[in-house]
C-alpha cells in the first residue's frame, strides 16, 4: 500500500506532536499540594502520643503511593525508646541500574508534639498542627509522585517520609531520628545525591542555601539554584543560611550529597498551635515541586 503524501505528513504531524507530548514534563500542581496538607492536618497531630492520627496519615501516604509506585515499604524502628516507621516508595528505572542514577527526595511526616514557642503559655504543651513543619514536604513528595507516575523519569527516584525527626531538644533527644536510623539500618543505600523537603508552604517562602548543605554538597546546591533561577523561583534565595539539624545530616555524615530546603529564618509559627494550613500557600508549594521535577526529569 502506497501511503499519499497528505497522509504522509498527517502521519508525521501526529508523531511529531505525540513525541512532544511525551518529552514534556507533568506539571506540578500547587493546589493538589495544599489539599494534601489539608488531608494530614484533619487527621489530627502526627505524635507518638496521637496513635490514631499518625496511624490514619500512614495509611493515606501508603495507600496514595501503592498504585503510583514501583515498591513501597514501611520500616519499623525503635530508638531511643521510642517506636516509628520510615516508609520509603521507589519510582524504579530498569533501565538506569546502580548509585550513579539514584535520586532521593525525603521529608518527614511526623509532628511536634509540644508548642513550646507558642506566646501563649497555656498551648506550650499542645501538639503543633504541624501544617507546614511536617504536612509541607509531605505534600511535594506525593505530588510529586503523581507526576513521575504519569511519565517514569529517567534516573530511579526514592521518595523516603521519615519518621520521629521533630522529636529533638524534648528530654535531650536529638533531632531526625528516623533518618539517622534508615541510614544506619540500609547500608546499601547510598543514592548519588537527595533533597530534604521541609516548611516549603509559607505564603511568603523564603529557602536561603542551608550551611551544612553548601559546605557538604555545594555542587548540589548551585544545581538546585541554577534551575530555581532559570525558573524564577523567586521563594529561593541565593543567599547563606544557618547550619540546620534536619534529616539530611545522617546523609551528609555518610558521605551523601544531600541538602536541605527549609524556609528560615522560621516563620512566627513554628513549633507553635498557630501552624496551620492558613499559612500555607499553594504557589509556594507549586514553586519547590518544578524545581525538583526539573531536578529529576533533567
Amino acid at each position: 500500500m502506497q501511503l499519499k503524501p497528505v497522509i504522509i505528513c498527517v502521519v508525521l504531524l501526529l508523531l511529531s506532536v505525540s513525541s512532544a507530548a511525551e518529552s514534556k514534563s507533568p506539571l506540578f500542581n500547587g493546589e493538589n499540594a495544599l489539599t494534601h496538607i489539608k488531608t494530614q492536618v484533619a487527621f489530627g497531630p502526627r505524635t507518638i502520643d496521637n496513635s490514631e492520627g499518625k496511624q490514619a496519615t500512614l495509611d493515606f501516604i501508603h495507600q496514595t503511593l501503592e498504585p503510583l509506585s514501583s515498591k513501597i515499604t514501611v520500616q519499623p524502628f525503635t530508638v531511643q525508646g521510642l517506636n516509628g516507621k520510615n516508609i520509603w516508595a521507589t519510582f524504579m528505572n530498569p533501565k538506569a541500574m546502580g548509585t550513579a542514577n539514584r535520586i532521593m527526595l525525603g521529608a518527614h511526616w511526623d509532628t511536634r508534639p509540644i508548642s513550646e514557642q507558642d506566646p501563649d503559655h497555656s498551648k506550650q504543651t499542645l501538639p503543633t498542627p504541624g501544617a507546614n513543619d511536617g504536612g509541607s514536604g509531605v505534600a511535594v513528595l506525593l505530588e510529586l509522585a503523581r507526576l513521575f507516575s504519569i511519565r517514569k523519569p529517567e534516573v530511579t527516584v526514592d521518595l523516603i517520609f521519615f519518621d520521629l525527626e521533630d522529636m529533638g531538644n524534648i528530654k535531650n533527644l536529638p533531632f531526625a531520628l528516623g533518618a539517622q536510623v534508615f541510614v544506619d539500618q540500609n547500608p546499601f543505600y547510598r543514592p548519588s545525591k537527595g533533597v530534604i523537603v521541609d516548611m516549603v508552604c509559607d505564603k511568603n517562602l523564603r529557602i536561603p542555601q542551608e550551611r551544612y548543605s553548601k559546605k557538604q554538597a555545594p555542587l548540589l546546591i548551585k544545581e538546585i539554584w541554577s534551575i530555581a533561577e532559570a525558573q524564577n523561583a523567586t521563594g529561593f534565595y541565593k543567599q547563606q543560611g544557618t547550619y540546620i539539624q534536619d534529616d539530611h545530616l545522617p546523609f551528609l555524615n555518610a558521605g551523601i550529597p544531600v541538602i536541605d530546603l527549609i524556609h528560615y529564618p522560621f516563620p512566627d509559627y513554628w513549633h507553635t498551635s498557630r501552624d496551620t494550613i492558613e499559612n500555607c500557600d499553594a504557589e509556594s508549594l507549586e514553586q519547590v515541586g518544578n524545581v525538583l521535577s526539573a531536578f529529576v526529569y533533567n
